[in-house]
């Protein structure tokens, strides 16, 4: 009881100095001169740091993780200065003041919120790239935790010159000297910590400007330049059409997207420059199946909601996330249709009410929700404050909502008063309904959505309410295509279907023809030649289902399947080529020739797969190739086990807990246990600090 008492101490006082130093110190700007050595993982350099003293302090800090301090001075004097590994603490007292100068000089060996990607190996992508949300940028910048604390932010970066360096701001020049080349970013106005970003890396560019006037700058690896007008597809357009759905004009001096390798999320809003996961980088066919389109228009709305107004503590966090949801929804109803927006609507209320139905809705108003609560039910609640409040009033109150609080931060009041007081009605009942209540108002929700004659069709299909008759007249119609879908996968449950699928291949639709690729498993031979035709589809989903279900049901035909799509790689994962290879393997009849020819190609093939493993691809390639070669009872050399070793460590949880259940099943067999021994004087400290936990001794 008494180390419970201590703790609840401890967290109030942290609390109480957070409040206490944002509202007595004022730092207003900061210069930062850092040189990054990717591969002692390694940042150096100096900071300035321009501050107001707003009331008498003690003492005041910058938050400084693990980081090492010198040449401290405050307005050119050296001054006391204590480093407690998680801040730095500048020991002075200080009267109100104004235009004050913090400097020093710092280095730091950042854990986490930097991180480098491929510097160890021969060959492969290399990169730098920051996270700082969630993770805290002052594990790599000296910097603040407290997000109401608001900087704008210069960095000069310096780097190898081979390599491109972005960062928050304009580019204002680069100086170059020897190997090494300085780039000098400029913002106009203050942050958040969390948002401050470098991407650094091997890059081409797209440049275009919106309709305002604002610089566009999209990034692609030199060796993907047939993905980059797929990837960055309608940006130009969602740029505007959000500038003018909003109403305010976009807050910042220009805004730059650039892939990374392993990325934490699929995106992230740092200001003026998003990141995102690479593996939403898709060519013409890969478009067709999983386009970045929503997490270009979600990061881009974060642009207002969350980097210029930021919620001030996370019981508001849905000021972020759930603006962001929504207004991406809009945009992509902009591009794909008033009929896309209220099914996407309709899913995540179908998630919502079943989570709620269970017990485990949450209130969007909790400040420990989950992601589907601030996102999909923050969204939510804003498509039905509109419909309640009215549009206008709706978009008068966002815009001055932002207006009010432009460069700051705000709470959930600051928003609803405004649309309250615009449009003249008692919102009390909406907020504790839809914001504070965990219950998620299904009735409603769905009597809103069918307002929409489409969902009105799906729900009265699902509800069993639609003749065959009229399923016949709906797939013969130009419904939207979910529907279809799930007549399709509800038809090919009944056997008399086949003449119906025949006619349905023959539509030329490529989501009818995915419907039926996916449907069935096993694949009647009056529809082979149908099924066959659809491994030459524009899709990478499509082509995957049909070449498996072919091998299966067809396997006489094997080589010729294999032969059409010998050449196709597939997403950024490979999820076809690594599919080839598997079946390619465990055909007997694959490759023809001499016997010597055979063993030699089928060697070659799994040394192909084998290496999918390794380090130098991205952790989707790898977590896919790892999943095969367990099917196919691979996993035994030395190479792959160190590789999947590593893999249990990767930053990435998803793929770190995969790998470590992989390895776990593994250990099982006491040979694997021995093998895994052998590998543990060349491994590294975090590699042989796991398997400490999971090998006995």
């Amino acid at each position: 009881m008494k180390k419970l008492l201590l703790y609840f101490m401890l967290l109030l006082n942290g609390l109480y100095i957070f409040a206490q130093q944002t509202g007595n110190i004022d730092f207003t700007r900061a210069e930062g001169n850092i040189a990054i050595d990717p591969h002692r993982e390694e940042v150096t350099g100096e900071v300035t740091y321009f501050f107001d003293v707003l009331h008498p302090v003690d003492s005041f800090y910058i938050d400084a993780r693990k980081m090492t301090f010198d040449k401290v001075k405050l307005n050119g004097k050296e001054v006391k200065f204590r480093n407690d590994n998680s801040r730095l603490w500048i020991l002075s007292a200080q009267d109100t003041s104004q235009q004050n100068r913090l400097t020093f000089a710092y280095k730091a060996i950042p854990e986490k919120a930097m991180y480098f990607t491929g510097w160890g190996l021969e060959e492969g992508t290399r990169q730098v790239w920051t996270q700082g949300q969630g993770r805290y940028t002052s594990n790599w910048f000296p910097s603040f935790d407290d997000v109401s604390e608001k900087v704008e932010f210069d960095l000069f970066v310096t780097f190898g010159r081979e390599y491109k360096v972005l960062a928050n701001g304009n580019l204002d020049g680069i100086e170059e000297r020897d190997s090494l080349i300085t780039w000098k970013y400029n913002m106009q106005h203050p942050m958040s910590s969390y948002l401050l970003a470098l991407a650094i890396g091997k890059y081409d560019m797209i440049r275009d400007v919106s309709r305002g006037g604002v610089p566009m700058e999209m990034y692609y690896y030199p060796e993907d330049k047939d993905k980059a007008e797929p990837t960055y597809r309608y940006t130009k357009r969602i740029f505007d059409f959000l500038e003018k759905e909003i109403g305010i004009p976009y807050p910042w001096q220009n805004y730059k997207q650039a892939p990374v390798r392993d990325f934490l999320h699929a995106g992230m809003e740092n200001t003026t420059l998003t990141l995102f996961a690479d593996t939403f980088m898709v060519d013409s066919v890969g478009y067709n199946d999983r386009n970045y389109l929503n997490v270009n228009a979600h990061e881009l709305a974060h642009q207002w909601f969350g980097n210029m107004v930021t919620a001030r503590s996370n019981e508001h966090h849905w000021l972020q996330e759930g603006f962001a949801t929504y207004y991406a929804l809009l945009a992509e109803r902009e591009v794909f249709g008033e009929d896309y927006y209220y099914w996407k609507l309709y899913k995540s209320a179908e998630t919502l009410a079943a989570r709620s139905e269970n017990g485990k809705g949450e209130a969007v108003l909790n400040a420990g929700a989950g992601s589907l609560t601030f996102y999909e039910k923050g969204a939510f609640v804003l498509h039905r404050l509109r419909e309640t409040a009215g549009d206008g009033a709706f978009r008068r109150g966002v815009r001055r909502y932002l207006e009010k609080n432009k460069y700051g931060t705000a709470v959930t009041s600051d928003f609803m008063d405004e649309v309250e007081k615009i449009s003249g009605k008692d919102l009390s009942g909406f907020t504790d309904r839809w914001l504070r209540d965990s219950v998620f108002p299904r009735e409603e929700a769905m009597a809103s959505l069918r307002k929409n004659e489409f969902i009105r069709k799906l729900t009265d299909f699902q509800e069993g309410k639609i003749s065959r008759k009229k399923r016949d007249e709906l797939l013969d119609s130009d419904v939207y295509y979910p529907l279809k879908e799930d007549i399709i996968m509800q038809m090919n449950r009944d056997s008399v279907a086949v003449n119906r699928s025949r006619e349905l291949f023959r539509t030329g639709d490529l989501h009818v023809r995915q419907a039926l690729a996916l449907s069935l498993d096993s694949v009647p031979v009056s529809l082979k030649a149908e099924y066959e035709s659809l491994l030459s589809d524009p899709s990478y989903v499509t082509i995957e289902n049909a070449l498996i279900k072919l091998w299966m049901n067809f396997h006489e035909d094997a080589a010729v399947y294999l032969d059409r799509t010998a050449g196709i790689r597939g997403f950024t994962d490979r999820n076809i080529r690594i599919l080839w290879l598997a079946l390619a393997l465990s055909s007997p009849v694959y490759p023809s020739g001499s016997d010597t020819t055979v063993f030699r190609q089928k060697k070659a093939w799994k040394e192909e797969l084998t290496g999918y493993t390794s380090l130098r691809y991205p952790y989707e390639t790898r977590q896919n190739a790892f999943a095969i070669l367990r099917r196919l009872g691979l996993l035994g050399d030395e190479e792959m086990l160190e590789n999947l070793v590593k893999a249990c460590v990767h930053r990435t949880w998803s793929f770190a807990q995969s790998s470590r259940a992989l390895l776990k099943s593994l250990l099982e067999n006491e040979t694997y246990v021995e093998e895994v021994r052998k590998l543990i004087p060349k491994l590294g400290e975090k590699e042989r600090k796991f398997l400490k936990g999971i090998i006995p001794e």
